[in-house]
């Protein structure tokens, strides 16, 4: 925003000529912050004109002095540069809707100014009108501000007064008029002077001037034939007439313009005819006053000395007397210039003390986001100014959290967040970075990170920023966001959570136990509290997962002897008899589950397994996950990777972890301890349930045990003997204080597990590879810092994004970005992929003014389509089950910066065309959704417009049917009314089918032409791989994935634990239905090297005698003998399958 004195100021200066090449506008845009350790550089191009405006009188309409701005009065003051001769009509309003009813003025205290902020702009023609309205809440002010070029241009004024030009027109006329033309060519000055006279003659028309013939001696030597362009764009009509003798004759009109109605008849200043010629007629005064005085002589209507139009618009703008600084006059517009800080706040250098603090409160209020940089530049002008009221008011804000860029960037700094990447990030972002480097600093340095993030939360306005950094938990969403869950999370996550952050940092335990107890009021749970007094919560619902927890089992996947199972929780029964009915539902769900388990069912697997890929067990809605791991299982350069990972591993020390950057995040050591342990081999063969010992209870951790568990290694235990021997403790009696619930393996698994159910495919690929990535040394850094490894060697691509600017189409910025996949869009219809694909690379607005399209710099061998399935509409979830037709190989230039065959020029003319066709595409999709999408539902789905009249139709004759029943008399009336409107509704209902069907046809056309564009463009062919799949409905469903083994040219379904064969054509085709198997997730391979990177099989069997190979037996832990165990893992361990 902008004072109304730095307005005016800024209109003084701002040259709509060089605005593109400057490339900001000096009255919409904001100033270029200033930079200390930069060259200065001028704030106004030196090609810019420093305007003398001088006042257009008859289209200006000001009040006077002692009077007041009338409401819904519009004033202007018109003027025009005596220089450049551009005009700039300023008007302005005062619209009160009720609460607007206090203009900013001297007399407001609290407004003594008003503050304008830039709302819109609307071009015409040539002329561009740029409207602003003032910031204050209570103010009705509105200015618009338009720019008309000349009317008379440069190349006008020089054909009417250039010497060589008048000479050559003298010659033609002498060879027009013959012995008739003038003895004498036109002076220079002649063709302004008579101009500027048949001008004003047609404003203040008289009886026989209005018309001149062409062969009049002067007229025809001082415009001859060659300006008839200038006069006609001046309103001047050409004509030919017959004389008294009846010989033709060719004559000029004058303009005959409308008479003035503004103010008087009309109240608001509409350009006319008459605008057209008094704009001319003041040009022409100008270019009069600027030849020499000797030179005017003799002239027909001498020029008048034009009036400046300063006072008229400070008093317009209500700047006429602000309050200014003693002892320093206002800076001269043609010379001096006031220091940066002065525009960044919106103000001019002799502003008072006063005014500034006002101007500097008014852009904090409005960009917020800027206010660090507000205040360096309040802070050092106190400094400058050595002003006692400014410095004063700078400690009482650094007090409140006031801080200048510099803080802001050390603070950022400090946090582990890169400069480049304020811009991009939100709050939330900020606050997981602040939270994830809470376990791996001291006390000491934790109270310095808090303070940096008060700093940012300052810098930002935002609350949840400066409640993280005070540590403050006061509401239920709060608590909710602490403990990382959302409303629907269940009791028993509740303490799972809580279990969990006190687990990672004991210093939690207080605010932690304060977040559980705002959820408990709020909620008034019982067991919540039950759990706070005493560590134990009342039994709710049991689902399978806790029962294997409670049972003690920590691997669901194994295949458990019933039997023993069995005796397991006869045993926990009889140690804790309270807990009967828990081991009784809890065995129950076990043992059905084992039931249904494949690997209770003795038969003979259906693929001979040294060639067939093996399945994954669901233990519990892990089936995203299950197709997670299958896909990047089949990815063979990163399954190499992740099987020989000991070569790769990231060193620990702190100097190698410095410039770690994962995700544009600094990497803590905790998140590589995280990563290197999340996928190390397998646990030791199976523990109690295949020996003697029962496993201890799920909840033992909450008793007076002194042994800590250590559930975040994965070391051996001698559980040999002991198995046997030992008896699971029960605890003597509940703690008087609730102790912090030991992170059991139980409690961590139903976490996991609980954390699971709310991600799907696409979320656990970006935490696995960040989780690799984070594991993994780096092979190097990418341009942006970020770590480069195979994670980004395979599935990123190098997106470039270029903004431009929407009216001159000239590029602004560019920047690159890593894209690990492609997000389509169906929007509830069938579309071919190119046609999804081609909507994220479309010309899109960014913001008012700025549109962005982007292409692929780089292309990954690995190219990820997630398709945005889930829908959030007007609080509703739902999802698209729109069908994606999939090609097996697609081609991705028309996507990318250049090809082979086409250069970045001929691939961007390509683009271009695309983009036209777009622009059609997007009008049918309006009208479409206009027929498709009302705003009436039915199960949460808007009905159709045809289907809307047709139900109306069915509500007109119920609603009759109800009405003639009532009244006999009337039921013939009725009854006709009723039949009469049904049936026009359902005649329109029937007419709007087709038209739908019509719409998405041409739809279907132009993406069939966009395609036609780049038919010709295969240089980049990639082949489809695999595709993730999910039925269902938006809340629940399940995951399975097609993958195509590219070395036996087969199709395979990965369903959990099943892998079977399947055919091409039933996976690409359409199927109708409710809930049906669609796309999530689309996966595409380089055709080069789709057969080196991607392998489906991949088995290491051992063999036997007969060469065939066997299954492998599954073995007590005591048959393992002293097998070496290197962190969890045995060093004998076969491969994974």
């Amino acid at each position: 925003g902008k004072t109304a004195p730095r307005l005016l100021q800024d209109l003084l200066t701002y040259d709509a000529r060089f605005e593109q090449r400057a490339g900001r506008n000096l009255l919409t845009s904001a100033p270029p912050h200033f930079d200390p350790q930069s060259p200065p550089q001028s704030a106004v191009p030196s090609r810019n004109c420093r305007h003398t405006l001088k006042r257009k009188d008859e289209q200006t309409h000001v009040p006077q002095p002692a009077d007041e701005f009338k409401e819904a009065v519009i004033y202007q003051v018109a003027s025009f540069c005596s220089k450049c001769r551009w005009h700039f009509d300023v008007a302005l309003a005062h619209y009160n809707d009720g609460s607007k009813n206090l203009p900013c003025r001297k007399a407001n205290v609290q407004f003594p100014l008003h503050h304008f902020l830039f709302d819109h702009d609307d071009r015409q023609d040539d002329a561009r009108t740029m409207v602003f309205t003032c910031s204050a809440p209570q103010c009705p002010a509105g200015v618009q501000i338009r720019v008309t070029p000349p009317r008379l241009d440069d190349a006008d004024i020089h054909l009417l007064t250039d010497l060589t030009v008048l000479r050559k027109r003298w010659e033609d006329a002498k060879r027009i008029a013959g012995d008739r033309a003038d003895a004498s060519m036109a002076r220079r000055i002649d063709a302004i002077d008579f101009l500027n006279t048949y001008l004003q003659d047609s404003l203040t028309p008289v009886k026989g001037k209005s018309r001149i013939p062409l062969l009049n001696r002067k007229f025809l030597k001082t415009f001859g034939r060659d300006c008839d362009a200038i006069l006609t764009k001046l309103g001047f009509t050409n004509a030919v007439e017959l004389d008294d003798e009846g010989a033709a004759s060719e004559v000029w009109h004058l303009p005959t313009p409308p008479t003035a109605r503004y103010p008087d008849d009309v109240a608001e200043p509409t350009p006319t005819a008459r605008t057209l010629v008094e704009d001319a007629h003041y040009e022409l005064n100008t270019v009069l006053l600027s030849f020499e005085e000797n030179e005017r002589s003799a002239l027909r209507r001498p020029p008048t000395l034009p009036t400046s139009s300063n006072p008229d618009l400070e008093r317009l703008l209500g700047c006429t007397d602000y309050e200014k600084v003693a002892g320093r006059a206002t800076r001269s517009t043609n010379h001096e210039e006031d220091h940066p800080y002065y525009a960044g706040l919106g103000t001019v250098g002799d502003f008072a003390d006063r005014l500034l603090l006002f101007a500097y409160h008014r852009q904090v209020s409005v960009d917020p986001l800027n206010a660090p940089y507000y205040f360096e530049g309040l802070h050092n002008i106190a400094v400058g100014r050595d002003s006692e009221l400014l410095r004063t008011e700078v400690a009482v804000l650094e007090s409140q959290g006031c801080c200048t860029r510099k803080d802001v960037t050390a603070a950022y700094q400090y946090i582990g967040i890169e400069q480049k990447l304020i811009g991009t990030i939100n709050d939330e972002h900020i606050i997981n970075v602040f939270r994830s480097r809470l376990s791996d600093i001291s006390p000491v340095a934790l109270e310095e990170t808090r303070r940096n993030l008060r700093v940012i939360g300052h810098a930002r306005k935002s609350e949840a920023i400066l409640r993280a950094a005070s540590d403050t938990i006061e509401t239920y969403e709060q608590a909710l966001s602490w403990l990382d869950l959302d409303a629907t999370a269940a009791d028993d996550f509740v303490r799972t959570m809580f279990t969990i952050k006190t687990g990672d940092n004991p210093a939690n335990r207080d605010t932690a136990r304060k977040a559980v107890g705002i959820i408990t009021e709020h909620r008034n749970s019982q067991r919540l509290r039950d759990f706070l007094t005493n560590g134990e919560m009342a039994d709710g619902e049991m689902d399978v997962a806790e029962a294997y927890a409670i049972l003690g089992i920590d691997d669901r996947t194994s295949t458990l002897d019933l039997q023993v199972l069995a005796s397991t929780a006869e045993m926990l029964k009889q140690a804790q008899p309270d807990s009967e009915a828990k081991y009784t539902e809890a065995l129950t769900l076990v043992q059905n589950d084992q039931k249904k388990s494949t690997s209770n069912q003795p038969s003979r697997p259906r693929h001979p397994p040294a060639t067939w890929p093996v399945g994954c067990s669901n233990i519990g809605n892990t089936c995203y996950l299950n197709s997670v791991l299958q896909f990047l299982f089949a990815n063979k350069k990163l399954r190499e990777k992740v099987l020989n990972c000991e070569a790769h591993m990231q060193n620990l020390a702190p100097e190698a972890l410095a410039k770690k950057r994962v995700g544009r995040e600094a990497v803590t050591r905790k998140k590589v301890e995280r990563g290197q342990t999340s996928f190390i081999g397998p646990q030791l063969p199976p523990q109690a349930l295949h020996g003697s010992k029962p496993p201890s209870p799920a909840d033992s951790a909450m008793g007076d045990d002194d042994v800590k568990s250590d559930t975040n290694s994965m070391k051996a235990m001698d559980l040999t003997d002991s198995a046997i021997d030992t008896k699971p403790e029960p605890p003597s009696r509940p703690p008087p204080i609730p102790p912090r619930p030991q992170p059991t393996e139980a409690a961590e698994f139903q976490a996991a597990e609980a954390v699971a159910r709310q991600q799907d495919a696409s979320e656990s690929i970006n935490r696995i590879f960040d989780l690799i990535s984070c594991a993994f040394e780096g092979d190097g850094v990418l341009d942006d810092d970020e770590q480069d490894d195979i994670i980004k060697e395979l599935f990123y691509a190098h997106v470039t994004i270029v903004r431009m600017n929407s009216e001159t189409g000239q590029e602004t910025s560019r920047a690159s970005q890593l894209q690990d996949a492609i997000t389509i869009t169906l929007t509830d219809r069938t579309r071919k992929l190119y046609a999804a694909l081609d909507t994220e690379f479309a010309l899109d607005e960014a913001e008012p003014g700025v549109i962005k399209y982007e292409f692929i710099q780089q292309s990954p061998p690995v190219q990820i389509i997630q398709v945005r399935r889930a829908q959030w509409v007007e609080g509703t979830n739902f999802r698209d089950e729109s069908y994606v037709a999939l090609d097996k190989v697609i081609y991705m230039d028309r996507y990318k910066d250049s090809t082979k065959s086409l250069s970045r020029e001929q691939l961007h003319d390509l683009r271009e065309q695309k983009w036209q066709l777009q622009i059609k595409l997007r009008e049918l999709e309006k009208r479409r959704r206009i027929l498709k999408e009302t705003e009436f539902k039915v199960k949460d789905d808007h009905l159709s417009l045809p289907t809307v009249l047709e139900q109306t139709a069915a509500v007109v004759e119920s609603l009759a049917n109800e009405a003639a029943a009532s009244d006999a008399e009337a039921m013939e009336t009725i009854e006709a009314q009723a039949n009469e409107l049904s049936n026009q509704l359902r005649q329109r209902a029937q007419e709007l089918h087709p038209q739908i069907e019509e719409v998405e046809r041409q739809m279907s056309q132009l993406e069939d032409e966009i395609d036609n564009v780049f038919a010709h463009c295969k240089d980049h062919p990639y082949r489809l791989h695999s595709i993730f799949m999910h039925s269902g409905n938006a809340a629940s469903g399940h995951y399975w994935i097609y993958i195509y083994d590219f070395q036996n040219n087969t199709w395979r379904k990965y369903n959990d634990e099943y892998v079977d064969e399947c055919k091409e054509e039933d996976i690409l085709k359409r199927i109708e239905g409710t809930n049906v198997g669609v796309s999530t997730g689309i996966v595409y391979v380089r055709e080069d090297l789709a057969e080196e990177y991607t392998e489906a099989v991949c088995r290491h069997l051992p063999y036997g005698a007969n060469g065939e190979a066997e299954d492998t037996e599954m073995k007590d832990l005591s048959d393992y003998g002293d097998i070496p165990v290197i962190n969890g893992v045995e060093e004998s361990t076969i491969k994974a399958e």
